[in-house]
């Protein structure tokens, strides 16, 4: 179930090929525990809410064979977007499980970060002050001068919803960003 949850922006974006006028909600997983955790729901559709919450309730029944319950904590409206926070209360186990093996030592991969450039050649690597402190060798092709700058200087984040700066960003990791 936690895999479904953290992958709902991704599967939306995956959709968006599909249906290109599509305007898509954001879903951002936080607060994880072995009972549950915090999802945050921002459309700009309005009147959906109460239909996602029995479509995630519906999800964990169906497919995970999960008993869940979601409770409606705030919902606010933010300039033309409804900012909504469940509180699901779920068995999440399977957090605990990736918990401790993450906690393993992890042996990291014998890779350059040329070959790494070569292979995401639209990637960005950006430090805390979101300064570009390198690129993939295409996006450097196009825009020479952003190392060394803001990133915010050369991109708004259009996905996720979410506010563009490496607080957000780096909670998000697993979720595809899209810039314009």
């Amino acid at each position: 179930m936690r895999d479904f949850l953290n992958g709902l922006d991704n599967l939306h974006e995956y959709l968006r090929y599909s249906y290109p006028r599509m305007k898509a909600p954001s879903f951002i997983c936080e607060n994880e525990t072995s009972q549950g955790l915090t999802l945050h729901y921002r459309s700009k559709r309005k009147g959906f809410v109460y239909y996602t919450m029995g479509q995630i309730k519906e999800v964990a029944r169906h497919f995970y064979h999960k008993e869940m319950k979601i409770e409606l904590v705030k919902e606010e409206l933010l300039l033309d977007m409804i900012h909504t926070t469940f509180q699901l209360t779920f068995d999440n186990r399977a957090f605990t499980l990736t918990s401790l093996a993450m906690t393993t030592e992890e042996k990291h991969l014998p890779i350059s970060a040329s070959i790494l450039f070569e292979i995401f050649p639209f990637c960005v690597v950006f430090s805390s002050d979101m300064i570009v402190k390198n690129a993939g060798n295409s996006l450097v092709a196009l825009l020479p001068d952003m190392v060394g700058k803001r990133l915010t200087n050369w991109f708004d984040l259009v996905r996720p919803l979410i506010t563009f700066n490496f607080q957000t960003v780096s909670i998000n990791h697993n979720v595809l960003a899209s810039f314009l």
